[in-house]
């Protein structure tokens, strides 16, 4: 009886061990390089903030999605604004609405250098949803943007 206690001791020791080594190896996975996936869609940027107007659940369904997928966008750049210290630089194309936009979330190193107002581009992006309300008109997010081919 004595062995067998101890038998299952061990036994429940390797098993904690196992899983915190598989939620070590978890947490410290980090976030998939949006660089290398592909666009599960293809859209345009005033397209895309007029999905969210019109019906906000089937755009988050489309774009968003129940993982974490990335979408293209096509869109002309009407701001950009240069984060601070580690806060992301915000590429914002214009979307045909001058209350609203598609907001672009770049890293310093992920922002093309001859990207300037007035130019048409392709980026890929992790599309967070539409931050507008009711009547009250918001933003596309899409962060960790990567430029696209167009």
């Amino acid at each position: 009886m004595h062995m067998r206690a101890r038998t299952w001791i061990i036994i429940g020791a390797v098993a904690v061990a196992a899983g915190m080594a598989y939620g070590l190896k978890e947490f410290n996975r980090g976030l998939a390089e949006v660089e290398a996936m592909d666009a599960v869609e293809s859209v345009d940027a005033s397209a895309l903030l007029a999905a969210f107007v019109a019906d906000d659940q089937a755009a988050r369904a489309k774009y968003v999605g129940a993982t974490e997928q990335a979408i293209r966008v096509l869109g002309v750049i009407s701001t950009i604004e240069p984060g601070t210290d580690s806060a992301p630089t915000n590429v914002r194309l214009d979307a045909g609405d001058p209350m609203a936009s598609v907001v672009c979330e770049f890293a310093a190193d992920q922002l093309p250098a001859e990207w300037k107002v007035g130019d048409q581009v392709a980026l890929k992006g992790i599309c967070q949803g539409y931050t507008g309300e009711g009547m009250m008109p918001g933003d596309v997010i899409l962060q960790r943007c990567v430029a696209a081919e167009q």
